[in-house]
């Protein structure tokens, strides 16, 4: 009786510790977070609002909002570096090409 009450607990516990994983998309991976219950009821209220389907993917736009704000301020700083390391004559021959671009495209619109 002891064998059975043993072979039955091993059984559920092997149910439910499966979890389904044909809902979620390739190329994700599950995460848990914990948040206060004021966090939780702002994205449950937002993801509504800006027509995502779950709370799961507005978490994932905000993520994305903010990798492209990242990356962009690591573009614009490697841009700034190159200006930066311009000698003047570079900068000028750089800055009458421009010109020359801006007067061609202001033709061109005409």
């Amino acid at each position: 009786m002891n064998n059975v009450h043993t072979v039955d607990m091993r059984m559920l516990r092997t149910r439910t510790t499966r979890r389904k994983t044909s809902n979620r998309s390739p190329g994700k991976e599950r995460i848990t977070v914990s948040l206060s219950k004021e966090k939780v009821r702002f994205l449950k209220a937002h993801r509504g609002q800006k027509g995502a389907p779950s709370v799961s993917a507005y978490v994932e736009r905000l993520v994305a909002g903010a990798q492209a704000r990242a990356e962009l301020e690591k573009l614009s700083a490697h841009t700034a570096l190159y200006y930066d390391s311009l000698s003047a004559k570079e900068a000028k021959e750089l800055s009458a090409w421009g010109e020359l671009g801006e007067s061609t495209l202001a033709t061109e619109e005409e």
